[in-house]
């Protein structure tokens, strides 16, 4: 029996192949239990047991990206003293509706900064001294969910050996490195995004306060967001996911960062259902097979599973033809390419919205 309610989370396991790559720089301060033998070295995120990671930030970054070069609108960040200024304008920026937002207290703006600001943004704002000044606390939920990239290998971390050539003395170097399988999850709120939410307390979550809507800064008309730009924000950033491109260290190391492997599927409660089925040696089918029984009862869609014939490692080359084996005669999935997975959802997703709102 099917759980019917009004939730829809978008379920999603992936992983990339990175090939002697390094994505997600670290600091030396947080590296001190790390023992290379040289003094200048520059650093990779990683977690215990030489794991290598890519931060979900990271990832989110460059998903802002691909949203805002295919014509979506971004916030921008101010940095104001010790403090960063945001826009928490969630129905004008794809992302603070996506991603959500924090801002917390009392913004303070000087004339040259105020003046940079857009007719909209400057209506948050009245004039204290010399200043401008907007007091509100607002914050609102991510409806990406994200975890890491983790390396599903243990101690693959390399050190790169390097020179710099200098008009004296050559200073030598050191850099980190790794390849391997980076497997990770994500949960899309579906229903939530572009869904706004009003209120006086300033100890909730909320999008805008009363006194935004009763001072017509916000038009209560603008905060209902059509479905047909609710379908292309969220397209939009899944495609961002699809076409991941990791920019950072790709001078000297330039790998590929697209998914090679992507599981979507919706679901109505739970944790990710996906979580642990991409493991050090494959893709675990009898797990993912045990999880889609024990988690039925709560599945929305179809299933749509995405393998690239592209993954290098020798442990996936048989990917596809094992899950085919598995789940053969299920109609509920569906298996094809990265691409086909993501259209095949998107189709989905496009025919369950109600187009008349």
């Amino acid at each position: 029996m099917k759980i019917l309610n009004e939730n829809r989370f978008l379920n999603m396991a992936y992983f990339i192949e990175i090939i002697e790559g390094r994505l997600n720089g670290s600091s030396e301060q947080v590296e001190t239990n790390r023992k290379t033998g040289f003094d200048n070295v520059s650093y990779v995120k990683k977690i215990s047991g030489g794991r290598g990671i890519v931060s979900a930030p990271c990832q989110k970054f460059n998903i802002k990206r691909f949203m805002e070069s295919n014509g979506l609108e971004i916030s921008k960040k101010i940095k104001n003293g010790k403090k960063i200024s945001i826009s928490a304008l969630p129905h004008k920026y794809v992302d603070e509706d996506i991603f959500g937002f924090m801002r917390a207290d009392k913004d303070e703006l000087t004339e040259e900064q105020y003046e940079k600001l857009d007719e909209l943004e400057k209506k948050t704002l009245k004039k204290d001294g010399k200043k401008w000044v907007r007091n509100i606390t607002k914050k609102r939920k991510s409806r990406f969910m994200m975890s890491p990239l983790v390396c599903t290998d243990y101690g693959k971390i390399n050190l790169e050996w390097n020179i710099a050539s200098t008009t004296g003395d050559s200073m030598p170097y050191c850099v980190e490195t790794y390849s391997g399988i980076f497997e990770g999850i994500s949960n899309l709120d579906i229903n939530n995004i572009s869904n706004f939410t009003v209120s006086n307390n300033e100890a909730e979550f909320r999008d805008y306060s009363d006194a935004e809507v009763n001072n017509k800064i916000v038009n209560e008309k603008e905060l209902k967001i059509s479905n047909k730009i609710k379908l292309d924000r969220i397209e939009t950033c899944l495609r961002g996911l699809q076409y991941l491109s990791i920019q950072g260290n790709q001078n000297n190391h330039l790998t590929d960062t697209t998914p090679k492997f992507i599981i979507l599927a919706e679901y109505s409660w739970g944790n990710n259902v996906f979580q642990g089925i991409i493991k050090k040696g494959g893709v675990d089918i009898q797990a993912l097979a045990e999880s889609l029984e024990d988690n039925d009862r709560f599945r929305i869609s179809d299933i749509w599973i995405g393998v690239s014939r592209r993954i290098d490692n020798e442990k996936y080359k048989t990917l596809k033809e094992k899950l085919e084996n598995e789940f053969n005669g299920m109609e509920y999935i569906h298996l094809g390419t990265v691409k086909q997975a993501f259209d095949g959802y998107l189709e989905y997703l496009k025919y369950s919205l109600d187009f008349e709102k």
